[in-house]
């Protein structure tokens, strides 16, 4: 079983991955708000690196920016809209 902190190093491996050829550089916010673990899940969530940067609302991306990392096999994945809304990984409501 993955601890957070290799969860997040998973995760930030598999954005790097992903995002290889998208425009925008992004990155995990390193707070500790935007990391959770619900069941066998571990939730992060991520943002244009200019954004976590410079905190400059005209890199910020919109919709669901985040990531889960199954906490036994390391599977990563992106979130859906209705995902993230069911989940509520960061218990915003």
């Amino acid at each position: 079983m993955y601890t957070i902190e290799q969860a997040e190093r998973i995760a930030a491996d598999y954005l790097r991955q992903i995002s290889a050829d998208w425009e925008t550089e992004v990155a995990l916010f390193g707070d500790d708000e935007c990391k959770a673990k619900k069941g066998d899940f571990f939730y992060f969530a991520f943002q244009s690196a200019k954004y976590i940067a410079t905190d400059d609302d005209k890199y910020f991306l919109y919709g669901p920016c985040q990531i889960s990392v199954h906490s036994v096999t390391g599977e990563c994945r992106l979130l859906s809209v209705q995902e993230s809304l069911a989940v509520d990984p960061f218990d915003a409501r």
